[in-house]
């Protein structure tokens, strides 16, 4: 009963987290920021694929404070993938252990991304043979996805081609990342998991955080933007603080401590603090941070990772931040839980969208007006139509759940927290 009881508690609240120890945690606005940052990366990749190339920043340079800073989404997506694949390591198994063990993680991973991940690469390289406005360069952004031969096929195909920069952004440009989480899918276990319980989360994931940015700032490997393990270990980091603020409430460590004020860090004073000196020093210089990318992905993703750890630890010691609240809005969370599809197939559509738009000769600023209100609008359809025909066979538990949570109850959904961003596909700005 006392389950039962705690079950409609949370189904019923938009934040909430299960505080039992043991228990699996539940952050619903988790669906929610993958929403919003999904739908960021598609306003950004309108404005880059509006006219010919480079329209858009030559021509509507005004924009660019604004929705120049779409790609930022990518990083946001590794960080929380970070963050829920380590929640169930940390609350439902042994610690620092992978549910299963490895083979079974891995299966789980790719049944999860991998079928929804090879339909859109069949059905656009498909595109790209039959449909000639696709397969010609038209003097447009899509240019960049052209050619598409068997070794640009084969590397997609296989999730290799982050290794080739000749084929690293070909038909489906944001399919790059898909392939880098990948891949880390393969180092949590085989090398961040060893190093966590030899030298702790916080040693391993500064370390990877640093060694990526030498390889940002030297240049090496940087098409593959190497920092994301490191963001992926932030993102790991914030889930056991998370844990670790649910173990020592439910002891009544943290009671004591608010008695005292509690840790100055987690205060909502300091995340407030750093979110609005990011964005100060981002605007200030926003012609080096949008053109290194690097550094500005770091922030970001170290900036999401605090920003997960006190949403999550307020929410498992009953304080639901409004900032929660804001994130667990229906229409974000329906935005997330249809988020990977709406990432595997927006860009090659806005391409097309634009192409088929050109012959009217717009001047820059109608034509981007209508790619974002009858283009995007069109494409995300699209893109839930393909959610509904392939996606939706390959989710999770935890996704089925809060989708039929949605659908037939009109309420925010239950949510496990073994889901990843990838789910929302980690997918990234090209």
């Amino acid at each position: 009963m006392a389950t039962e009881t705690r079950a409609a508690e949370s189904a019923a609240d938009p934040v909430a987290a299960a505080p039992r120890a043991g228990g699996r945690l539940e952050f619903p606005y988790l669906d929610g920021l993958r929403g919003l940052a999904a739908l960021a990366v598609v306003f950004y990749h309108a404005y880059l694929f509006t006219g010919t190339t480079g329209t858009g920043p030559t021509e509507l340079p005004w924009l660019r404070p604004i929705i120049g800073w779409g790609y930022l989404g990518v990083p946001l997506f590794i960080v929380l993938s970070g963050y829920v694949l380590m929640l169930p390591v940390l609350t439902r198994f042994d610690r620092y252990r992978l549910p299963g063990g490895f083979w079974k993680f891995v299966w789980r991973r790719a049944r999860r991304i991998i079928p929804p991940y090879w339909a859109s690469l069949v059905l656009f390289a498909l595109l790209i043979l039959f449909v000639p406005v696709l397969g010609q360069p038209g003097g447009t952004q899509w240019d960049t996805k052209l050619p598409m031969g068997w070794g640009t096929f084969l590397t997609h195909f296989f999730l290799v081609h982050d290794f080739f920069p000749q084929y690293i952004g070909k038909i489906n440009g944001p399919m790059w990342t898909v392939a880098v989480e990948w891949q880390i899918y393969f180092l949590m276990p085989l090398l961040i998991l060893p190093l966590w319980r030899v030298f702790g989360g916080w040693a391993t994931a500064s370390s990877l955080v640093l060694i990526g940015m030498w390889m940002g700032a030297e240049s090496r490997y940087s098409f593959m933007h190497p920092w994301f393990v490191g963001l992926f270990a932030v993102g790991m980091l914030a889930a056991e603080l998370t844990v670790k603020a649910r173990d020592e409430h439910l002891s009544g460590v943290v009671r004591e401590r608010s008695k005292l004020g509690g840790p100055r860090w987690a205060s909502g004073a300091f995340v407030g603090a750093m979110v609005l000196g990011t964005l100060l020093v981002f605007f200030r210089n926003r012609d080096y941070w949008q053109h290194q990318t690097w550094p500005s992905e770091v922030v970001t993703g170290i900036l999401a990772g605090i920003l997960l750890t006190w949403m999550g630890r307020q929410a498992v010691t009953g304080n639901h931040t409004w900032l929660a609240r804001f994130f667990a809005w229906k229409p974000f969370v329906l935005a997330g839980l249809v988020s990977y599809s709406i990432y595997l197939f927006h860009s090659p559509l806005l391409g097309l969208g634009n192409l088929l738009l050109l012959p009217l000769g717009l001047y820059p600023k109608y034509q981007f007006l209508m790619m974002v209100f009858v283009v995007i609008p069109v494409v995300i359809g699209i893109c839930v139509g393909f959610w509904w025909l392939v996606e939706r066979n390959f989710m999770n538990r935890r996704q089925k759940h809060a989708t039929a949570e949605v659908s037939h109850r009109g309420r925010l959904p239950e949510v496990e927290t073994d889901s990843t961003a990838p789910d929302a596909g980690s997918r990234s700005a090209s």
